[in-house]
C-alpha cells in the first residue's frame, strides 16, 4: 500500500480554504463617501457539509480516473443518515457495464469487524461472552502448548493476541482447507508469546470464533450473519459464501494489475478466504455497507446495543511501534487494535479503522464517533490511490469542521 503521502495534499487544501474564502466574500463595489460595515453571509452547516461532499467527490473521481482501477464505489454516512452513495468505472474491464450502488464486492478483511458486531449481539443476548474459554466451546482445538490453549478467550481471537506468528496458516486457507482441517492442525503450532502479550495479525485462528458462535448457537456462521444483521440492517445484497457471489448478476469483478504491462486485466473469482469467512469471506454493495456504517455509528441498538459496540472498539493491544501503514498517516499519533478494529489516535480523537485485500479486492472503512461520521470504500483492482483515500477523507473533514466551528 502506497504512503499517505502519496498526493501533495497540501496544495489541495489551500485550494479547498481559498474557494471557501471566495464563497464566503461580498464582491460588490462600495458606496462612495458613505463607510459601510459588511458581513459575510453565514454558510449554514448543511451548505458547507455538501460543499465538503463536492469537494471530496472531485478529489475521488480525478483520481480515481488517474489511477485508472476499473471499478470502485464510496458511501458516507453523517450521523444516522447516508449523504453520500456512488459507483465508479465498470464492473468488468472493456465493457460499458458500470458499477452502481448495488454491485457486489468482496469486503476482505471488513469481515472481521463484522465478525465482532455478530459477536456483540450474541453478548446482548448472553448466548456468548468477550472472557469464554475457545476450548469450552471448540473440544478439538488445542496447540502445542496445550496450557496456552486451554487459557485462549474469545477476546484473544478477535484482537490477534492469541500468541501465534503472524499469519500462521494462511498457506492452509489459500490451499482451501476446511476451517475444520485447519483447526486440527493447530495442535502442532507452538507460540511465541503469552496470550494477551502481543500482537500477531491473523486470518486463520480469527475464524475459529465462527466454530465458538456456531457450537454456541447451534447454527451455522453463515446463517447467524443473515439473521442477525444483514436482514434486520436491509443489507439486501450481502453474503458470506462463494455460491452466493457466483450467482449474483451484478458483480464488480476483481482485476489484476500487471507492472511491466501497465495494464489491468480480468481476474477470476476465487474460493480462497471464504473457507475462513469471519476474517475475509463477506461480500457486500456500498448500499449495504451504507447500512452497516448506521451500525458502527450507534443507530442500531436493536442489533448491537451501545455497550457491546464501545467493548469492540476499546483498544487491547498496542501497535504504535509495528510496521502498520495506518502509523505512517499524518495525523496519527498511536494505533492500537480491539476486537476486528484497528483503533487510532488522530488529532485529538480516537477513530476506528480497517482495511482490506483478498482476490485483487482493495477495501477500506473508518468511522469518526466524536463527529458522527463514517466512510467505506470498495474497489475491484489494486492501484495507488487506495492508500491515500482515507487519510484525504480525514484531512478533508477536518477542514469542514474548521469552517463550520467559525460560523
Amino acid at each position: 500500500m502506497q504512503s499517505p503521502r502519496f498526493f501533495d495534499l497540501k496544495n489541495t487544501f489551500y485550494i479547498f480554504c481559498s474557494v471557501l474564502l471566495l464563497l464566503s466574500c461580498n464582491t460588490s463595489a462600495p458606496i462612495k463617501n458613505v463607510e459601510i460595515e459588511e458581513k459575510a453571509p453565514k454558510v449554514s452547516k448543511q451548505d458547507s457539509l455538501d460543499f465538503f461532499l463536492a469537494h471530496y467527490e472531485k478529489f475521488f473521481a480525478t483520481n480515481f480516473n488517474v489511477s485508472e482501477c476499473p471499478g470502485a464505489a464510496v458511501v458516507i454516512v453523517k450521523d444516522s443518515t447516508v449523504v453520500y452513495k456512488k459507483g465508479f468505472g465498470v464492473k468488468k474491464i472493456g465493457t460499458q457495464d458500470s458499477v452502481d450502488v448495488h454491485s457486489v464486492f468482496r469486503i476482505a478483511s471488513l469481515s472481521k469487524g463484522m465478525t465482532a458486531i455478530l459477536a456483540g449481539n450474541l453478548v446482548d443476548r448472553h448466548e456468548l461472552e468477550w472472557n469464554q474459554y475457545v476450548k469450552a466451546s471448540v473440544p478439538s482445538f488445542s496447540l502445542k502448548d496445550r496450557d496456552q490453549a486451554g487459557r485462549l478467550r474469545v477476546k484473544h481471537l478477535l484482537s490477534h493476541t492469541t500468541g501465534l506468528y503472524p499469519y500462521t496458516y494462511t498457506r492452509l486457507i489459500q490451499n482451501g482447507f476446511s476451517l475444520d482441517q485447519i483447526i486440527k492442525r493447530f495442535r502442532r503450532k507452538g507460540v511465541v508469546s503469552k496470550e494477551g502479550v502481543s500482537y500477531g495479525y491473523q486470518n486463520a485462528i480469527f475464524s475459529v470464533i465462527e466454530k465458538v458462535i456456531e457450537n454456541q448457537v447451534e447454527k451455522s456462521f453463515d446463517s447467524l450473519l443473515k439473521e442477525r444483521i444483514f436482514t434486520p440492517a436491509t443489507m439486501l445484497n450481502a453474503s458470506s459464501t462463494y455460491e452466493e457471489i457466483k450467482a449474483n448478476n451484478n458483480v464488480a469483478l476483481p482485476h489484476s494489475y500487471n507492472h511491466y504491462s501497465k495494464k489491468y486485466k480480468l481476474d477470476r473469482l476465487h474460493k480462497n478466504y471464504y473457507n475462513v469467512a469471519a476474517a475475509g469471506g463477506i461480500n457486500a454493495s456500498i448500499s449495504d455497507m451504507g447500512e452497516y456504517l448506521k451500525i458502527l455509528l450507534g443507530n442500531r441498538p436493536d442489533i448491537i446495543s451501545s455497550l457491546s459496540l464501545k467493548k469492540i472498539f476499546n483498544p487491547i493491544i498496542c501497535t504504535s511501534s509495528d510496521d502498520t501503514y495506518v502509523n505512517l498517516w499524518d495525523g496519527v499519533s498511536d494505533s492500537y487494535y480491539a476486537m476486528g478494529w484497528r483503533v487510532l489516535e488522530y488529532r485529538g480523537r480516537r477513530i476506528m479503522y480497517h482495511g482490506g485485500n483478498v482476490n485483487q479486492y482493495k477495501t477500506q472503512l473508518v468511522v469518526d464517533p466524536d463527529n458522527k461520521i463514517a466512510m467505506c470504500v470498495l474497489f475491484n483492482g489494486p492501484n495507488p490511490f487506495n492508500g491515500p483515500v482515507i487519510p484525504t477523507f480525514l484531512n478533508y473533514y477536518d477542514f469542514y469542521l474548521d469552517t463550520t466551528s467559525k460560523d
